[in-house]
């Protein structure tokens, strides 16, 4: 059985630079830095979302969206966390190493201070404008999406723990096959600060690679002293 909240899916390998927003295009949000639009295809069940930089610098952006439908309401999640797994595995995105190569779109890890995800991280140049392609909305009723700005905070080896059943829903919306990555895989990949993370669509558990060995040194500390003090009664 398929989740409706799972239901949008992006079309990372489609983002593109614009010169402008189609006249035809619906305004989502207006900020003082940001703008988004978007323009709904009905036969097709596919939007293309316009976000728009109204700054003169470089910035890096997720976009947080969320939509109601005839029968499923869509809590507002970062495009990209539902299918991360799926997208890196057919390559239509990758995970960002080095912030000097990233253009239009990246996969990466995200925190919030609390937790972290997976996004996809957008860069938006100075007065520029980049267009999303997405599929998963047929029967829509209302749609909206938030552009938020992220920064680079770091870069680590992590291990990601994931709900493989992202990939058995994948298979049965859209039939294609795929080989995923393990289920824990190891990526390395740049750490962008996010004001919020949101609804997780896909649950995973991520893991920086120096806390897992850090770990594993108090477990063997811990192993070493409880032998000592076996040794010290027997």
């Amino acid at each position: 059985m398929t989740n409706p909240e799972r239901r949008l899916r992006a079309l990372l390998h489609g983002v593109k630079f614009v010169d402008a927003v189609p006249k035809s295009a619906k305004k989502s949000r207006v900020y003082d830095d940001f703008n988004s639009y978007y323009v709904y295809y009905e036969k097709e069940g596919m939007v293309d979302w316009f976000i728009e930089n109204k700054t003169n610098e470089d910035k890096y952006v997720v976009l947080y969206r969320g939509g109601l439908f005839d029968d499923a309401n869509i809590p507002f999640y970062i495009l990209g966390s539902e299918f991360a797994e799926i997208y890196f595995a057919r390559g239509e995105s990758t995970f960002i190493q080095d912030l000097g190569k990233l253009r239009w779109q990246n996969l990466a890890i995200l925190d919030d201070g609390s937790r972290l995800q997976i996004g996809a991280v957008f860069y938006l140049p100075a007065r520029g404008i980049i267009q999303i392609p997405e599929l998963g909305y047929k029967n829509l009723k209302d749609i909206d999406g938030e552009v938020i700005e992220v920064k680079c905070v770091d870069a680590d080896l992590y291990a990601v723990f994931y709900d493989y059943s992202e990939v058995i829903e994948y298979k049965t919306r859209y039939g294609h096959e795929v080989s995923p990555p393990y289920d824990p895989y190891a990526v390395a990949s740049l750490k962008f600060s996010i004001s919020t993370i949101g609804y997780m669509p896909t649950f995973r558990h991520i893991v920086p690679f120096n806390v897992l060995d850090e770990n594993k040194d108090n477990i063997d500390k811990r192993k070493n002293s409880s032998l000592s003090l076996f040794k010290l009664s027997s």
